[in-house]
């Protein structure tokens, strides 16, 4: 049963019953604040955490706190905001966010990402070599991006490189997994950044589009024997 640990106000919290989120499957926790929700979700690991009703600033430093802990950099955050800017937004995504939610509360257009963020899928620790070729309109030619894949799974992936990757680029990514002689490629794009090691980028990135033939091999990558 997976658990979602919920920090909002009670006007949030009512919304939030008419969502996937009140399933009967679903083990629900709360929290008073944001700092609860720290220390609620480092004892209890939910798989979801959701935000609620603090100014930017905190908002921000609770998710960098979130992706910066070892027991929580994992989880999956969804910000609810009444009113948001695109650059508060777009500094929410790069905090950490997966998802936010702005403006008017919308139950029913809320549930695709929430379904999706609750059915988080199993991922594979693998370290293999990376190509990225970044889109961009302003520069064609632009020289590909080595760099490395940190863990995946049939949705996305972790991805280490020497310079950060803005949050939002398009990425052709081109890769083998260990013990599969085929390259695979995959367009993605960049939905958060974090601290690697030794002074490198990660960026967590969706998949946009994968062939059926790629996602059947990532999936047998993920779901095999982690030993082999």
């Amino acid at each position: 049963m997976p658990k979602v640990l919920i920090a909002a106000s009670p006007e949030t919290t009512a919304v939030l019953e008419r969502t996937v989120v009140w399933r009967s499957d679903v083990e629900r926790l709360f929290a008073a604040d944001l700092a609860t929700a720290f220390e609620v979700a480092c004892d209890t690991l939910p798989k979801f955490v959701i935000l609620d009703g603090a100014p930017q600033d905190e908002v921000l430093a609770i998710l960098r706190r979130f992706r910066s802990d070892g027991l929580t950099r994992k989880m999956s955050l969804a910000v609810l905001r009444q009113t948001a800017t695109v650059p508060e937004v777009e500094a929410l995504r790069r905090a950490g966010a997966n998802v936010v939610f702005a403006g008017e509360a919308l139950p029913y257009l809320w549930d695709a990402w929430l379904e999706e963020l609750l059915d988080v899928p199993r991922r594979r620790v693998v370290r293999v070599p990376l190509r990225l070729d970044v889109w961009s309109r302003f520069d064609a030619a632009a020289e590909p991006i080595l760099g490395s894949i940190v863990d995946i799974s049939i949705k996305g992936m972790l991805l280490e490189t020497e310079e950060p990757v803005e949050v939002g680029t398009k990425l052709d990514l081109s890769f083998r997994l260990p013990a599969d002689p085929a390259d695979l490629r995959v367009v993605a794009q960049v939905i958060r950044q974090e601290q690697g090691e030794a002074g490198r980028a990660r960026s967590g990135v969706e998949f946009l589009i994968v062939r059926d033939a790629v996602r059947d091999r990532i999936r047998a990558f993920v779901e095999g024997d982690p030993g082999r």
